[in-house]
């Protein structure tokens, strides 16, 4: 049968309260983990819209700087072109191509635009007349040109913008702007401005984020005017094709977005963008997202680093302390055992057997349930010690707590009182059982031999029964009852199971 031991009953409670603070090492580890990378995440997050919102508003801001240089510049060309119209009406007899006074107006535009721009007379069929010292046609074959044919065709209010080609000797790009004359002179059917492309692109070379910042000049229908960093392969290329005139242009005519791919360099950019609404163009000013968000990364990866290396602390930490309380919890374990058990024969100690006797005691008035208690005694133990030697004696005892507990259940307790005396605790039993249990402890006790140089050892034990009874005021009175049964045995003759009751004595051998 089981029975109670002294470890099962100390460790029990230490056991539990061992694993609630390895339990609770872990829980904090984790809920502070858990924070640190939540943290983290968030900071990750938040940084990262930060960084983009920043990069939105410097590009809005550069977007509307450079708009406004661009519709300068433009606007000085329709001005210039308004001007050298309004003299050509204003003087329908002079020929412009001659006349001093026109070519002084058009030489002063040169000069007050740094030779920036260039004015020339076309005829319908596109032949170009220079104002001034004989110059290269601003554009080669120009009755073919789209802008030219709806210049002639449309309304003279407006201006045509064309496709930037290099004109001149030194191959100078320049962007063609074609506008119908309202009244013709002679062989001129329109003016034909052109932008040097220069001018622009040292604009945008200014200003533009290095180092894969572009600032981007298109037309309205999507045909790439002007790009810094200049890449002849671009000019006249259509992007309309791409997200810009897909996406973003149809929703707003200003606004901020991100490319995947764009079409003139193949990376992923931060853009701003915006319509020129009183001219056909589009401005467009872009960042790299990679250099945009490399600063961001870094730091992200400066964080990570600090958090891993947190986390890497914190878990060493925590199984550090895991294991001192491991190792606390064997000395606790070991401390207890000392502290609750009979070393020489492993069962509870005098100390421990009554802590356990009172707290049964306790339990059983609660809740109305028996209690049975035995006090056993080895008979004539001092003969024992004198004839075969205390080893001997030590052995009996052993043998003794060895053969009362195989007749215990896992509920009972079998303790050490003191010398060859032990008591035997049956919480929830009646004392006709605990008889019988008591009568069985008997019976093993006699089957013992122990083998000596000096022959077998034998030996009985005389054992005293009683119950807890409703009229037992403490512990006290159930022990006093228990010893005055085993004294009836022992004066009885020993060898024999005594109970007594309040009133009560018989014995069964």
């Amino acid at each position: 049968m089981a029975r109670m031991s002294a470890p099962q009953l100390s460790g029990d409670n230490a056991a539990p309260a061992d694993s609630r603070a390895v339990r609770f090492v872990v829980l904090m580890t984790v809920l502070f983990l858990a924070f640190l990378w939540s943290f983290v995440a968030y900071w990750a997050v938040s940084s990262r819209q930060e960084t983009i919102d920043n990069a939105e508003q410097v590009l809005r801001r550069m977007d509307y700087a450079v708009e406004e240089q661009t519709r300068r510049l433009f606007k000085l060309v329709e001005v210039f072109l308004g001007v050298a119209e309004q003299w050509i009406v204003d003087n329908p007899q002079a020929d412009p191509r001659r006349d001093p006074r026109f070519l002084h107006l058009i030489e002063t535009f040169r000069e007050r635009t740094g030779n920036a721009i260039e004015i020339q007379l076309a005829a319908e069929d596109g032949t170009l007349f220079p104002l001034g010292p004989p110059t290269p046609p601003l554009v080669r074959e120009l009755r073919d040109k789209d802008y030219f044919r709806a210049a002639i065709s449309g309304d003279e209010r407006h201006f045509h913008i064309g496709i930037p080609e290099p004109t001149g000797p030194n191959g100078v790009w320049q962007i063609p702007v074609a506008h119908r004359l309202k009244q013709r002179t002679g062989d001129g059917a329109a003016l034909l401005a052109a932008i040097r492309l220069p001018a622009l692109l040292s604009l945008y070379e200014e200003v533009r984020l290095r180092p894969n910042g572009a600032i981007v000049l298109l037309r309205r229908d999507g045909t790439l005017l002007a790009r810094a960093p200049h890449d002849e392969r671009l000019i006249g290329k259509s992007v309309a094709g791409g997200q810009l005139y897909r996406e973003f242009l149809p929703r707003a005519e200003r606004g901020f977005g991100r490319l995947d791919r764009t079409a003139t360099d193949g990376m992923d950019k931060f853009v701003g963008y915006s319509v020129l609404g009183d001219l056909p163009l589009v401005m467009v000013v872009s960042a790299a997202v990679d250099d945009v968000m490399e600063p961001w990364r870094r730091q992200m990866l400066i964080i990570a680093l600090l958090a891993f290396g947190v986390s890497c602390a914190s878990l060493l930490a925590a199984l550090r302390l895991a294991r001192v309380l491991g190792e606390l919890s064997v000395r606790n374990a070991e401390l207890q055992h000392l502290a609750t058990t009979d070393l020489m024969t492993g069962v509870p100690n005098r100390h421990h057997f009554l802590s356990l006797l009172y707290h049964e005691f306790a339990r059983g008035r609660r809740y109305k349930v028996p209690l049975s208690l035995m006090i056993l005694d080895l008979d004539f133990f001092k003969q024992i010690n004198d004839g075969y030697g205390h080893a001997a004696g030590d052995e009996a005892l052993r043998a003794f707590a060895a053969a009362t507990t195989g007749c215990l259940r896992e509920m009972d307790a079998v303790g050490r009182l003191g010398g060859e005396e032990f008591g035997v605790l049956l919480p929830n039993t009646p004392v006709e059982q605990a008889e019988a249990v008591a009568e069985r402890i008997r019976v093993a006790v006699a089957r013992i031999a122990i083998e000596t140089e000096l022959g077998t050892v034998r030996f009985t034990t005389s054992i005293g029964v009683t119950q807890t009874g409703v009229d037992d005021e403490s512990v006290d009175a159930v022990l006093a009852r228990a010893d005055a049964a085993l004294y009836n045995a022992k004066a009885s003759g020993r060898n024999r199971v005594i109970v007594r009751l309040a009133g009560e004595i018989h014995s069964r051998f």
